[in-house]
């Protein structure tokens, strides 16, 4: 075997444990490829920039389904390319924009931007090919449907290049076979802003965003939807992410988790069974944080070093139900940290460096008195919710959304750990057994199959656990 050499080494991160797909079968004969792809993107030097172009849909005149996307990244540039997000718009679209790109949260966007909140196809770093379930597809083409898209890339640059050029994007497969259900895509976790604050020097540190009960009944039809495939999302500093159901206050399932959340694996991953949540459910996004390697604040905020609580959920049938988040009111938070008196001199709404109120939080002592006050805050102050249709508009007939965390919600548990040491007692008979059915002679063929199969009997649980 030839040595790989210096030059073509690498790791990449992978579930063992992820359901399989026959993806052969996923991809009928009729699928039509299209691509959206960067336009030669001059990439700012910048540690992170977040690209938008603008593309008009396929030219198709009836109903398609779109069954399967794919990455596309420039040679060259995985390293730069941190994930795309293809949103649909449905509001009125200037086509102006449709030549030129721009920066996507900068001051200066485009007013129609504000209409192609709705992610239809979402891909990042360790991902892979996604394929829609056999009778499940994203609606393209029906009246009703989306002409303009708005494609999201998010490029990391540390050493902030000059001479990097992109054309990086997304490829879609559609076909005119339509299937049984038209997909719909909701984020639901907590609202990207500075006033998710994670303390320095934190081995476990909980933010948590809530969808509430009131939001799912509005926008949630009567019979339901059903989950069949999830992305989880916070940057660095993530550790665990745990998305938990609620119905009438009682814990109905675990939507998705991960207790070994990696940055470089963010996969879409396919449900290994399909589950329902009704109108009136809640949804609790838990994401638990390290930050024993920082010595200041982090916030939330878009940038790599800040964090997200964000999880993608893919269900059937389309409905109104697309954005579900919650944020902690930032005056609880002031609060509890002694700020209020502090912050006559700051102005929260001001970007101003030096009158901006997370400079006084940078500059403060976080003593362990003061990293729990905030951590209890953030289980028990008000939460500002977030209930919008795909069009970024609110449902007009819910009141304001103002709740505490749920008093009903007790803490996350490690799941499979629970899982697997309730089944212990499983190996330990198994291997009582095998000791007993062995005898002395070739103790060491002995020992290789009793290894064996307690190997084989914790794979399987692990496997039924998650």
């Amino acid at each position: 075997m030839t040595y790989h050499g210096p030059a073509t080494r690498g790791s990449k991160s992978i579930n063992l444990l992820e359901p399989a797909q026959n993806k052969d079968a996923l991809l009928p004969a009729s699928a039509v490829r299209y691509d959206f792809l960067n336009r030669n993107v001059s990439v700012p030097a910048e540690k992170t920039t977040y690209w938008c172009e603008a593309f008009k849909k396929p030219s198709i005149n009836t109903k398609q389904h779109l069954v399967k996307y794919a990455p596309v990244i420039q040679k060259g540039n995985k390293g730069v390319v941190h994930h795309m997000i293809l949103f649909a718009c449905y509001t009125p679209f200037d086509e102006s924009l449709l030549e030129r790109g721009y920066n996507c949260y900068d001051s200066s966007k485009p007013d129609t931007m504000i209409g192609c909140g709705n992610p239809m196809a979402l891909w990042a770093v360790g991902g892979e090919d996604f394929y829609f379930p056999p009778d499940v597809g994203f609606s393209l083409g029906a009246v009703g449907d989306p002409t303009y898209f708005i494609l999201e890339t998010r490029y990391d640059n540390p050493q902030q290049r000059t001479d990097i050029i992109d054309n990086s994007g997304i490829m879609l497969w559609y076909t005119p076979e339509i299937r049984k259900y038209d997909a719909g895509l909701a984020e639901v976790g907590t609202l990207v802003g500075d006033f998710m604050m994670i303390p320095p020097r934190q081995k476990s540190f909980q933010i948590s965003g809530i969808c509430n009960s009131n939001c799912t009944q509005a926008a949630i039809p009567p019979e339901g939807i059903k989950t069949f495939a999830y992305i989880l999302h916070t940057h660095l500093a993530g550790r665990k992410i745990h998305v938990r159901q609620y119905r009438d206050e009682q814990l109905v399932d675990v939507l998705a988790h991960d207790d070994n959340y990696d940055f470089n694996y963010q996969q879409m991953r396919w449900l290994k069974k399909e589950k329902t949540i009704m109108p009136g459910d809640s949804l609790i996004v838990d994401c638990f944080y390290s930050s024993t390697d920082r010595a200041s604040l982090t916030l939330g905020g878009i940038a790599t070093t800040e964090e997200m609580c964000v999880t993608y959920i893919y269900y059937y049938p389309r409905s109104e139900f697309s954005s579900c988040q919650s944020l902690v009111s930032p005056r609880d938070q002031f609060s509890v940290l002694g700020m209020n008196e502090s912050l006559a001199n700051f102005d929260v709404e001001s970007t101003d460096e030096p009158n901006h109120w997370t400079k006084f939080l940078q500059n403060a002592q976080w003593t362990p008195s003061l990293t729990s006050a905030l951590q209890r805050v953030q289980l028990k102050g008000e939460n500002y919710h977030i209930c919008q249709k795909g069009d970024a508009s609110q449902f007009p007939e819910l009141p304001p959304l103002i709740s505490k965390y749920p008093s009903y919600v007790g803490p996350v548990k490690d799941r499979v750990q629970d899982c697997l040491s309730s089944n212990a007692s499983t190996v330990s008979t198994t291997v009582s057994a095998l000791e007993m059915t062995t005898t002395t002679a070739d103790n060491s063929a002995n020992s290789q199959v009793k290894g064996f199969t307690v190997g084989i009997i914790v794979l399987f649980l692990i496997q039924m656990c998650i």
